[in-house]
């Protein structure tokens, strides 16, 4: 008699397999930390206050021969012993609207996809906010004098400004920014070099032809 043997039959492979939902959504880091739309707002408004600030506090030095020159920016601030309060807070608002116009420029950068000047604009605005803040602290505490050249106090400003129009510039190129949004902004620039005070009304330009940025991005 012959016995046969049969091994015996293996468990069936139970283990279970994680599949993710079909409706998962993943959020991106750009999404989450995306300033743009609030500095595109801010900055501009910061600007203004500046402007408005800077052209009350100019009211009483009317009457001095040249007190038009003097309107407008770092120029007429040489030391927090000599000036009001008025002066200083000018400096101030001033200096954070550059900071403010520098970030934008950073974050506006990120969304580009084609043309590689995030990075040099970045670090050009960067620089410029920083001499800005070097300018007016020097004035404020007396280090440096109250004859200082234009390039040397409007240098940190003008350095921003070039930096966030290169960005606005790739931006219309890549199909983002309004080409009637740079035109505003190139007009707005126009106006803030004028020498006659106008800062509120470039700033407030400069606000209408960033608009569109203040709108957040859905891709």
């Amino acid at each position: 008699m012959t016995t046969s043997t049969l091994s015996p039959a293996r468990p069936a492979d139970t283990t279970a397999t994680a599949v993710a939902p079909a409706g998962a959504t993943t959020t991106t880091t750009s999404d989450v930390l995306d300033r743009a739309p609030l500095l595109a707002l801010l900055a501009p408004l910061v600007l203004f206050a500046h402007g408005i600030v800077d052209w009350v506090d100019g009211l009483d030095q009317l009457g001095k021969p040249g007190a038009l020159d003097e309107l407008g920016g770092l120029g007429g601030i040489v030391s927090a012993r000599e000036q009001g309060a008025l002066t200083v807070a000018a400096g101030i608002l001033l200096v954070a609207s550059v900071g403010g116009f520098a970030w934008l420029t950073a974050a506006l950068g990120r969304r580009l996809e084609h043309l590689p000047v995030a990075v040099p604009t970045a670090l050009l605005a960067a620089f410029g906010a920083g001499a800005t803040a070097a300018v007016w602290l020097g004035h404020v505490s007396g280090l440096l004098g109250t004859d200082l050249p234009a390039a040397l106090t409007w240098g940190g400003p003008a350095l921003t400004a070039v930096a966030l129009g290169l960005v606005l510039v790739a931006l219309t190129v890549e199909g983002r920014l309004p080409a009637g949004s740079l035109a505003l902004a190139a007009v707005a620039a126009g106006v803030l070099l004028l020498p006659w005070g106008l800062v509120p009304l470039g700033a407030l330009l400069l606000l209408i032809a960033l608009a569109p940025l203040t709108r957040t991005t859905q891709d």
